[in-house]
């Protein structure tokens, strides 16, 4: 088991992602992979040892709440079925490759990886009302799998369960703009179950001495705590604050984000 320092790092961590999901839509992983990175030295750990563990748990303690958004889009008819289904197959055969690249791939790469996937999103985000106007792109279907594989595969070496590149995704290809945020809670849905079958059965066994509970690479324990409190903060906060409240969060997690950056390279 965690100890108690170690629950209340993830109880922190699940509040502030569940909470920020809820009102500004940001992609939880953003702030739990840097949040790792920031405290786990202080429990004697080190996430360049522990990224495969770190993405795992963390991934997977996030698909019940992309669960929950999506079902609930569905429900409203905001699902772009279409685009769903003709991009899924890629996305989550991408899941399981990139969660068995994971765990062989040097933590450079990672680190890599998860910086493009970061500066994407505060691209994304800083020129978020420009890109309403950027013109979609039809795509054949002959395109849509590989698309579909580059996303999930590059999602989940990022330490991302999709929705960043999902984003991207929509916004050239799909012609209802009422319908991405739907869709792309969808395909966090099937990159987060692929990643997680890849997880527990990785190309590289992970092993730890210290810690109990693993199951393949996620560590179960970790998992539970973290996605309860990420999902309960979810539901708080879900449809609260007005555009005030979420342009300043806004500029608050660019800000996290462009630190971890900097911490992530210079530290």
């Amino acid at each position: 088991m965690p100890t108690i320092e170690m629950i209340l790092l993830l109880l922190f961590i699940g509040a502030t992602s569940g909470s920020l999901a809820a009102l500004i839509s940001i992609a939880p992983t953003l702030i739990a992979i840097p949040a790792l990175y920031f405290f786990l030295p202080i429990f004697g750990y080190s996430l360049n040892e522990f990224i495969l563990p770190a993405v795992a748990t963390c991934i997977a303690a996030f698909i019940p709440t992309h669960l929950f958004a999506w079902i609930n889009a569905m429900k409203q008819g905001d699902v772009d079925s279409d685009n769903l289904i003709r991009f899924s197959p890629g996305i989550a055969l991408g899941g399981v490759i990139g969660a068995q690249l994971l765990s062989i791939i040097s933590f450079d790469v990672f680190r890599i990886c998860f910086s493009m996937l970061v500066v994407i999103t505060i691209i994304g985000m800083t020129f978020r009302s420009s890109l309403t106007k950027i013109k979609t792109i039809p795509m054949t279907k002959s395109a849509a799998l590989p698309i579909g594989l580059i996303i999930g595969t590059s999602s989940v070496i990022s330490g991302h369960c999709g929705n960043v590149l999902a984003y991207v995704l929509e916004k050239v290809n799909t012609t209802n703009k009422k319908l991405s945020a739907g869709t792309i809670s969808g395909f966090a849905v099937f990159a987060s179950i692929a990643a997680l079958m890849g997880f527990i059965f990785p190309a590289k066994a992970f092993k730890s001495i210290e810690l109990s509970g693993f199951a393949g690479a996620i560590h179960i324990p970790s998992m539970l705590i973290l996605g309860m409190t990420h999902f309960i903060f979810y539901l708080l906060c879900r449809g609260r604050g007005n555009d005030l409240d979420k342009k300043v969060l806004s500029i608050g997690f660019i800000v996290f984000l462009a630190c971890s950056l900097i911490r992530l390279w210079v530290g």
